[in-house]
């Protein structure tokens, strides 16, 4: 994403979701601990909310991943590939990335359906199961939506997420620029 570009809500949704859910894994956690080995008791329900809000935070995860272009990308064939056929290989990568975001995206639904139809609930929280797990449909379609944005952009030619970069190249963002050094070349204080 282009540092000068508003971020959408759906952006600061995804984003402040993300860091509630790891907020609230790490409190919860943390909370658990302390009861257990200092008060000897815990929270019943602890264990599985932060299994539900990991499984969350994944799906929200990987949305996020496309959208900030942090997603590991293997690409030892692809960047050696003439313009044109990286373009293609681009092309079908998002293709096949859709295609398992409607396998995922069906599946999921199917998956929440069968769970409202049964009337199972949690093992420890007191809600049904399908409401904790209603998080998987919810994050393939967002998952699915970047990847559409994201063919948008190759298709255009305007695509700045599927560029596949050297390996090292941005390896160094935290060392000492030049101008963090002396004249004798030592790191300055």
């Amino acid at each position: 994403m282009n540092a000068s570009a508003k971020k959408s809500a759906l952006e600061y949704v995804e984003e402040g979701a993300m860091a509630i859910l790891l907020a609230f894994m790490t409190l919860l956690t943390f909370l658990q601990v302390v009861l257990r080995y200092v008060f000897n008791t815990g929270i019943l329900w602890s264990l599985e909310a932060t299994v539900y809000a990991f499984a969350a935070l994944v799906v929200f995860g990987m949305s996020y991943g496309v959208r900030t272009q942090s997603h590991i990308a293997v690409d030892l064939v692809v960047r050696r590939l003439p313009p044109r056929a990286h373009h293609l290989a681009a092309i079908i990568a998002v293709g096949f990335c859709l295609l398992y975001c409607g396998m995922m995206l069906y599946g999921s639904i199917v998956f929440v359906d069968r769970l409202a139809a049964l009337g199972n609930y949690a093992r420890d929280i007191p809600l049904p199961k399908w409401i904790l797990t209603a998080i998987m449909p919810l994050g393939f379609a967002l998952l699915s939506y970047r990847f559409l944005v994201a063919g948008w952009h190759v298709i255009r030619g305007t695509d700045k997420d599927m560029e596949f970069h050297e390996h090292g190249e941005h390896d160094n963002l935290l060392a000492p620029q030049d101008d963090d050094r002396g004249d004798d070349g030592e790191q300055r204080q």
